[in-house]
């Protein structure tokens, strides 16, 4: 759509429009590698004593759990519903003790403080790992994707729950008491409809393909009319003719809904991301990545060269309707 699109402009106006779609994907950042996502979170190691005092706010079963051999290979998922128990549970067996005065080892008081201290601060780390480090995030991410579909219009919607959530349990990063979100324990199924699209990616591919053709169609309309003019006194010609039938047909039949089908769901997609991650802490050394991605005001970001060249090539084609008295209302 895009080639036939470039080719039937090109020869309407008489200029030829260069495109190398392959080098324009070529020329995209890579997600940086795991390594460099990943944020150090130190880890809590009770003692034998110290852990049986946990019998007084009767987490020792949810404890165990977590210390067997499985859970401590659990991945950040796992490891994530289960903070999303404990950390609730901690709270309320301090305040228990605190308010009914409970007669507990001092050691106990301090033990949950601590730790609960540790696990607040760290809360955002996790869940920074469990979602860009994850492989379903990686493959939002991934560079070998088609573009999205010309009827893309449920692409989004399969994700949107899982987004959702994660946008809830950002939330959390920076308040001092909640509860485990009815949906903690399915988290994997959150990661599951991850696993299942492709979204993120073809989106991706989807608004490099737009971005260039947006560009080198404007460039070659601005370099048509450097030339010489293409109508006279505003008077449409045979060419102008021909030039507003490619407009009508191949612009606003083909290409302007295709790009406000891509517009509008990557908008919803960035806004996502802005809203988890205005609340996590990212790693310096993936920061950039994550900035041009992402980012909806980043001047470099290839959200704002979308728009640059969207706005460039609106302007470019309402010169060339002017020219011939052939902008709506003329």
């Amino acid at each position: 759509m895009l080639e036939r699109y470039t080719e039937r402009v090109g020869n309407a106006i008489e200029q030829t429009i260069q495109t190398d779609y392959q080098q324009a994907l070529a020329q995209r950042p890579a997600l940086p590698p795991r390594r460099l996502r990943l944020l150090e979170i130190e880890p809590i190691n009770e003692g034998l004593i110290d852990v049986l005092d946990f019998r007084h706010c009767d987490l020792l079963h949810v404890i165990a759990e977590r210390n067997t051999s499985l859970g401590k290979l659990a991945g950040y998922s796992q490891r994530l519903i289960y903070e999303l128990k404990i950390l609730p549970a901690l709270r309320a067996c301090h305040a228990r003790i605190i308010d009914q005065k409970l007669d507990v080892p001092d050691r106990l008081k301090l033990r949950l403080t601590q730790i609960i201290t540790q696990k607040e601060q760290s809360f955002g780390a996790l869940l920074w790992n469990t979602f860009y480090t994850s492989d379903e995030m990686e493959q939002q991410f991934a560079l070998n994707q088609p573009p999205l579909p010309l009827q893309g219009v449920l692409e989004l919607s399969s994700i949107k729950p899982a987004l959702d959530h994660f946008v809830l349990l950002a939330d959390l990063v920076n308040k001092s008491s909640w509860n485990t979100p009815e949906f903690g324990t399915a988290l994997e199924e959150d990661f599951e409809s991850l696993y299942r699209s492709n979204f993120g990616a073809q989106w991706l591919t989807s608004i490099t393909l737009l971005t260039h053709t947006l560009e080198r169609t404007a460039d070659a309309i601005e370099q048509r009319l450097s030339r010489r003019p293409i109508c006279f006194n505003n008077k449409p010609n045979n060419q102008a003719n021909i030039i507003r039938n490619v407009f009508q047909r191949f612009y606003a039949g083909e290409l302007q809904p295709y790009l406000s089908l891509v517009d509008r769901q990557g908008r919803e997609w960035l806004s996502y991301h802005h809203r988890i991650m205005s609340q996590l802490p990212v790693p310096e050394a993936a920061s950039n990545y994550f900035h041009v991605q992402l980012d909806l005001t980043a001047p470099e970001g290839i959200w704002q060269r979308y728009i640059d060249a969207r706005d460039r090539h609106t302007r470019a084609w309402q010169r060339l309707l002017r020219q011939c008295g052939m902008m709506p209302g003329s």
